[in-house]
């Protein structure tokens, strides 16, 4: 078996690499062209305490995760809720995306003092460009 530390030691280069954290350091003008492809999503089980009891409020709610093609593999996953507003049904992102990336921080984010907060930031804006939702949809109705 192999050790993890040693997955993809050699193919990293000065854009993106692995750390001894196991998160993917990338530059942010590198990630902004990555593309994220589908993974899996899933729709959470209802707790069983709510499944003999009538007339109870819940929630749908679920988790998706998008991998990119590149080495080391990238990899972003969210939670999130099916919510019914202005006559749709549309799935909506719930917390804080869980993730394996972390950035340079560079001269120009040198005074970035939330790097965590900086990080949910950018990845959130890559979420926005995603059209998760009927991917989402076509992957848990199938």
């Amino acid at each position: 078996m192999q050790n993890k530390k040693d997955i993809n030691i050699e193919n990293h280069d000065e854009c993106h690499a692995a750390s001894v954290d196991y998160r993917v350091k990338v530059d942010v003008d590198f990630f902004k062209n990555v593309k994220f492809t589908h993974l899996y999503s899933a729709a959470h089980a209802e707790p069983e305490e709510l499944r003999f009891q009538g007339g109870v409020i819940t929630a749908i709610t679920g988790y998706t995760e998008w991998v990119s093609q590149i080495t080391p593999i990238l990899s972003i996953g969210w939670d999130w809720e099916l919510r019914y507003e202005n006559a749709n049904c549309q799935y909506v992102k719930i917390g804080p995306i869980f993730s394996n990336i972390a950035f340079y921080m560079d001269e120009n984010l040198q005074n970035e003092t939330d790097e965590e907060g900086y990080i949910q930031r950018q990845l959130d804006n890559k979420i926005a460009e995603i059209d998760w939702n009927e991917k989402i949809f076509q992957f848990i109705t199938q």
